[in-house]
Order: structure tokens, then sequence, then C-alpha cells
């Protein structure tokens, strides 16, 4: 398995390198197995999508707060095709705070 880091200084970033990826077909939307939102004191948020042969991990995307990063991240699943529902789910206000450990989620 190949891993690709995209360590970011901001969601707008991010979300540039992403959208990048997936327009030249390095991320398909068809081919992700899961994806993933971590969060430690040492490594803050990341954003983790695997597919059966690669792993790819961002910065810049964040959960539970109001501003860009959540936004960012709803951004972001929606050009992965995750329903909305999930969506709403895994960026919901009433989880605000560091103790909270986002869920993975199973695409396929």
């Amino acid at each position: 398995m190949k891993y690709r880091y995209y360590r970011k200084p901001t969601t707008k970033k991010a979300l540039q390198t992403a959208k990048r990826l997936i327009e030249s077909g390095r991320l398909q939307p068809s081919e992700i197995v899961s994806v993933r939102g971590t969060f430690t004191q040492r490594r803050w948020y990341r954003l983790t999508i695997r597919t059966a042969s690669e792993q790819f991990q961002f910065t810049g995307f964040s959960w539970f707060y109001s501003g860009e990063g959540p936004r960012g991240l709803q951004q972001m699943l929606k050009w992965l095709h995750v329903p909305e529902g999930v969506r709403k789910q895994l960026t919901k206000d009433e989880y605000h705070g560091d103790t909270y450990k986002p869920n993975s989620i199973l695409i396929r």
C-alpha cells in the first residue's frame, strides 16, 4: 500500500489539493474503502481516505467546531459522494470540543 501525506496549513489549501487529486483521477470516489478522522494532541486533526491500494492523509480539515475546517470537511465529503446525512452527522455542532473522537465511516 502506498501512503500519501498532504500537510497543508489551511483548509483552503487542503481543499485545493483534494480537488486536484480528484480531478486528475488519482483519488477516485468509486475506489474509496473508508474515510477516517482522528484527533490526538500530537497530531491534531487528520482526515484519512483509504482505497484498496493507497492511503491519503490530509491536514487542514476539522470536526465539531464552527468555521472553515468543518465546512471544508463537508465539501470534501460531498466531492467523495458521501450521503448528506452522514456528512451532517460527522460535523454536528453538539460534539464541540477536543475530547470527542470522530468516528470512521465505511464507504464500501
